[in-house]
């Protein structure tokens, strides 16, 4: 039969000393509390020897803090909020808290229902990238005094903190980049999850092209969990656009799927059809050519966002909303 786990109760009862002086000790206040330092050793050996833990949630109940961050992201196994997750977490346990992660997959029902176990489990932040349509929840989240910082994804109201990189003037840049190099007919295939005239990164190239006289040519794709479903879609707008000489894409899945396309097209890489992906990735490094990116500050975006989160935990009073918006930066390879 399991040995049921001792309770603060037990040690009071074991060192006939109140429950209460055995809870401040153990939750180290106790030299506030002007305890003996003999008391403090017995309290804390028969603890250990028991095997006594603080139940953690109980003490954020009487401390209002339980020393964890709820994370959120889109998918979790991609490489860019994989980077940026290891990231937030080593910086997280370096001021003393821990993460507690989940993935929305796009999803907006299971987001909101990730938010409401944040805050049941009553978390002492937030960093989150949102799914649209959970500006409600995160609002009323932000209303009842939790710390949020979005990333990646931002609501038009100000919400909250919020620490994002210039998606619009990441992808001109990239357009540019092309337009610079010779290609004049140049393609767009991007994550569009709502409507693709709203999405920065399709502004962005929308203003590139229109800029310099070219014809634009979007193809939007909605969020799917599984990235390889793309590959045969991306084959059948590249093959049905011959005319492209370029094409960008607007995410680093995307690219990913977009080379097994160019590849099962047979179609050489830049000769026939130059490439650049937002997002950078290990595979564009190695692949041959290696490729083109737009990449993101991974290490910046990290930092930040915990700065902000730290700053909003420490005076929840700031007055302002702060939206901090993070450069890109174009890393020209061989693929263009």
């Amino acid at each position: 039969m399991k040995k049921a786990r001792p309770s603060i109760g037990d040690l009071a009862k074991k060192l006939s000393v109140s429950k209460t002086a055995v809870s401040i000790i153990l939750n180290g206040e106790a030299q506030a509390s002007r305890f003996s330092d003999k008391l403090i050793k017995r309290v804390r050996s028969a603890a250990e020897k028991s095997g006594y833990h603080p139940n953690q949630f109980a003490q954020g109940l009487r401390t209002g803090r339980i020393n964890i961050i709820g994370l959120m992201v889109e998918d979790i196994s991609n490489p860019f909020y994989a980077s940026i997750a290891k990231r937030i977490e080593e910086k997280v346990y370096q001021n003393g808290y821990k993460i507690a992660y989940c993935s929305t997959e796009n999803d907006k029902q299971r987001g909101k229902e990730f938010l409401s176990m944040f805050t049941t489990m009553g978390v002492d932040g937030c960093i989150i990238a949102p799914t649209r349509g959970m500006e409600k929840e995160i609002k009323e989240m932000v209303e009842r005094g939790m710390n949020v910082v979005l990333f990646d994804r931002k609501f038009g109201n100000k919400v909250t903190d919020s620490v994002m990189v210039d998606n619009r003037g990441g992808m001109y840049e990239a357009v540019k980049h092309l337009i610079d190099r010779g290609f004049t007919n140049i393609g767009l295939v991007a994550l569009a999850l709502d409507k693709p005239e709203k999405e920065e990164r399709v502004i962005g190239y929308n203003e590139a092209i229109a800029d310099h006289g070219l014809t634009p040519c979007v193809f939007p794709l909605p969020f799917r969990e599984h990235y390889l479903s793309y590959v045969g879609e991306i084959e059948a707008f590249l093959d049905k656009n011959r005319q492209l000489d370029a094409v960008v894409f607007g995410t680093n899945y995307l690219g990913i799927s977009g080379l097994q396309a160019i590849s099962r097209l047979e179609l050489k890489i830049p000769d026939d059809l130059a490439v650049v992906s937002f997002d950078d990735h290990d595979l564009f490094r190695i692949y041959k050519p290696n490729i083109t990116v737009v990449a993101q500050p991974i290490e910046e975006i990290a930092q930040t966002a915990i700065d902000t989160l730290l700053a909003r935990m420490q005076n929840s009073e700031q007055p302002s909303v702060k939206n901090i918006t993070l450069p890109t930066l174009l890393i020209a390879r061989n693929s263009s």
